[in-house]
């Protein structure tokens, strides 16, 4: 049975297209939110990490969501595991640069692409996502790109957003020279109980249903078999409804979190 019918819903719960007004205010994402108003006004780099479905992303798609046109560039990148003459192209792309193959050629391409936004009063924003499975060369190629007028200014803000196993790579002594250029960190918690269950009723809400759902015991144990993180909450309370609606309950129960639980986890 579909669950929007069976619980009143106007339409799907926790959807990943949510536009970005509508998310759950919770500390984490204010948070994160300050830290990326003053990157931008400082500039430089930032890294950010969490687990993953901690809410990274969507994060960054509401700070871009934020960025005026007029005097800001944002450029997203899934750079993932591509070599450096590729990630050099993506960026040379997205920054409008001329076609050119050469890795010296691209690397002036991108530069000037960047200094001929300044002078427009335009501050480029560059996020590399998945910055965990960057390759170790790539890091010492965004040092030398990152070096302007004899490395005394900052012309962009860099931001490197990955799983925490990206502290552990810059960690090694051969991304020193990179590690001291980092200007901010942060590092996405996870949401404890009482946002859990904030952020469940905030999206229940936003699909149409304006009484409670799930039992109070239901909401803990969502709590305990999420830890927490965002993306599990969404899918085991989906998971759960899924559950409730076959056996034809109108709210969802302590018992329909944990079987639900054995499929999702």
């Amino acid at each position: 049975m579909m669950i929007e019918a069976r619980f009143g819903l106007k339409s799907r719960p926790f959807d990943k297209h949510i536009a970005t007004r509508d998310l759950y205010s919770w500390p984490g994402l204010e948070e994160l939110s300050a830290r990326l108003e003053m990157a931008k006004a400082a500039r430089g780099i930032l890294l950010l990490t969490g687990e993953p479905g901690t809410g990274k992303t969507v994060a960054l798609r509401r700070f871009v969501d934020s960025l005026s046109t007029e005097h800001y560039r944002c450029v997203y990148l899934p750079l993932a595991t591509v070599t450096v003459l590729d990630a050099y192209g993506q960026l040379n792309r997205a920054l409008g640069g001329q076609e050119v193959r050469s890795k010296s050629l691209l690397f002036h391409e991108i530069q000037q692409g960047i200094a001929q936004l300044t002078a427009q009063g335009k501050q480029p924003v560059v996020i590399l996502d998945e910055a965990d499975l960057l390759r170790s060369a790539l890091f010492d190629e965004l040092r030398i790109l990152l070096n302007f007028e004899m490395d005394s200014s900052d012309p962009l803000l860099l931001i490197l957003a990955g799983q925490p196993q990206l502290l552990a790579k810059l960690a090694l002594r051969i991304h020193l020279p990179f590690r001291q250029r980092v200007a901010m960190r942060y590092r996405m918690p996870v949401m404890d109980e009482t946002h859990t269950l904030g952020y469940l009723e905030h999206h229940l809400r936003l699909a149409g249903r304006k009484q409670r759902l799930f039992t109070d015991e239901a909401a803990l144990q969502l709590f305990v078999q999420s830890g927490g993180i965002p993306r599990a909450i969404g899918n085991l309370a989906l998971a759960a409804m899924f559950t409730a609606a076959a056996q034809a309950k109108d709210i969802v129960e302590l018992e329909d979190i944990v079987a639900a639980s054995r499929e999702v986890f």
